[in-house]
């Protein structure tokens, strides 16, 4: 499966918030009024930070991590003491980004802010992905226009996710599949012009789509095996998930890709799994379009 979804290169994601005041329609996470405590996210850069922050980045994730500004500094702040190689992550909808914070990142170009619509602090950050969401119905003239309005932006680096965990009509395929071609066609065009653009999802391959492998703190210190605990529905399957605690670092082994497999099939409709396959089936012949 393709998507946000990283390598396996490790890495540990941070769940600073279960806030978000910016409710997509298409997304598949639950939402409750918890914050991680500053206390909580010190503990968990110390004990998990150089095991899991050398080989992947420390992903500042949510709901919304700019709903709480001072974790992302302190998150950010606290990785550089550990001196971790692997980098911050923060992911984004951009919506909350202000001036301080982007003086702040400037100063960081360790981190990498995934935005997860156009900005236009693009062009103003040190490290910028833009997560180019595929909506079931658009048309593909229409989300070449959003391609082209993103570059004006100053977006160069794009990793393109067709809405996952929803059922897809055949129609909505077929116009997924005419979109991601029609991207490839323009990307490659402009490549061959002498543009520098970066695909991310050349370059990354998970367990899961959507979601991000690797060990997830979540507000209360719990240690999952993925952030996939997030996904609305999950709360009576998580325990199948937990790892641990941030209080007591020897971590469980993680379940096995049948277990997460399972562990989908029951929190998700038949319907939404069958197009989640199709749409990044899609995706998948995106990619090798563009190898």
């Amino acid at each position: 499966m393709r998507g946000w979804a990283e390598s396996r290169r490790g890495g540990l994601t941070l769940v600073l918030t279960r806030r978000c005041p910016v409710r997509c329609g298409f997304c598949p996470q639950s939402f409750e009024d918890k914050d991680m405590s500053p206390a909580v996210l010190d503990a968990s850069l110390r004990s998990l930070g150089r095991r899991f922050g050398d080989s992947g980045p420390i992903k500042l994730f949510g709901g919304e991590p700019l709903v709480r500004p001072d974790l992302v500094r302190q998150a950010v702040l606290g990785a550089a003491r550990l001196g971790l190689k692997g980098g911050v992550l923060l992911s984004t909808h951009g919506k909350l980004m202000a001036p301080a914070m982007v003086r702040f990142l400037r100063g960081h170009p360790e981190v990498e802010v995934a935005f997860g619509r156009p900005s236009p602090w693009a062009g103003r950050l040190p490290r910028v992905t833009l997560n180019f969401i595929l909506e079931p119905g658009a048309r593909a003239e229409v989300v070449l226009r959003r391609l082209r309005r993103s570059l004006a932006l100053g977006h160069k680096s794009f990793n393109f996710l067709p809405v996952y965990f929803i059922p897809w009509k055949a129609g909505d395929l077929a116009g997924l599949r005419r979109s991601l071609a029609g991207l490839a066609r323009l990307i490659k065009g402009l490549r061959k012009a002498g543009m520098a653009l970066e695909v991310k999802n050349l370059r990354r391959q998970g367990r899961l789509p959507l979601y991000n492998d690797g060990p997830c703190v979540d507000t209360d210190g719990t240690v999952y095996c993925s952030n996939l605990v997030l996904a609305k529905g999950m709360k009576p399957l998580a325990e199948v998930l937990r790892l641990g605690s941030v209080a007591r670092p020897r971590l469980k082994a993680a379940p096995s890709p049948a277990a997460l497999g399972s562990v989908m099939t029951a929190c998700f409709s038949p319907e939404a799994m069958e197009g989640t396959r199709a749409a990044d089936a899609a995706l998948s012949e995106f990619v090798h379009d563009l190898r």
